[in-house]
């Protein structure tokens, strides 16, 4: 029990780490953590998992090792929206000095407190830093850290999920060819399925069709 409770404390350090340098901006000392320097950190803490895996118990260590795997093969992707922050932050950084963008991303991140929006917090910094810091606070807000389109993949995972239990690949597709000829019924692309949103020119209008069961289809 004490050698599973030592690891359960390391892997929970570490996803508190993990967790902090996936936010939007990471303060660090006296600068804001770029994008690669974020990679980084985050590299060092899957080698700080890959050694934990020796001191767990067996039924632990293939637990451990997939989570590894799976975190390393997410990172590139994981990152995507810090990436795109690095440019509006270096030059913000360059007008400001990286200590006063460090110094913003503090109080943004603490806005709920300190604001409780990111206008009220804009009216409580430095005249001078306004304009510079109204660009940096909007990009932001605006920063998104998860795909729509993927949580609503999931929503229409879920059903399966719970009746099936597991889903294999053939399933997948199956349900990938299912959604994409789908028939918007309301909403914003009303009578439209995904293939005919991306311009599709194929000319089955149903997902049997497409696989082949045209009678069925009709």
């Amino acid at each position: 029990m004490a050698q599973i409770s030592s690891v359960a404390d390391g892997v929970r350090y570490l996803s508190q780490q993990w967790h902090s340098l996936l936010e939007v901006v990471v303060p660090y000392s006296d600068r804001l953590l770029s994008s690669d320097q974020r990679q980084g950190e985050i590299e060092a803490l899957l080698d700080l998992l890959d050694e934990l895996v020796p001191s767990a118990t067996p039924a632990l260590q293939s637990h451990i090792q997939m989570l590894s795997k799976q975190l390393r093969l997410a990172l590139p992707q994981t990152l995507l929206f810090a990436r795109r922050l690095d440019v509006v932050q270096e030059q913000a950084s360059r007008v400001l000095g990286s200590e006063a963008v460090a110094l913003v991303a503090w109080a943004w991140l603490r806005r709920a407190v300190l604001g409780p929006t990111s206008k009220h917090l804009l009216q409580s910094l430095n005249p001078a830093w306004r304009a510079v810091a109204s660009e940096l606070l909007a990009t932001w807000d605006q920063a998104v850290r998860a795909s729509s389109a993927v949580e609503n993949w999931h929503s229409i995972l879920r059903p399966h999920l719970a009746v099936h239990r597991t889903l294999s690949a053939g399933m997948l597709a199956l349900l990938a060819v299912w959604h994409n000829h789908r028939i918007a019924p309301r909403g914003l692309h009303e009578k439209l399925s995904p293939l005919q949103r991306t311009g599709s020119t194929s000319s089955d209008t149903t997902w049997l069709a497409a696989l082949g069961y045209s009678a069925l289809a009709a």
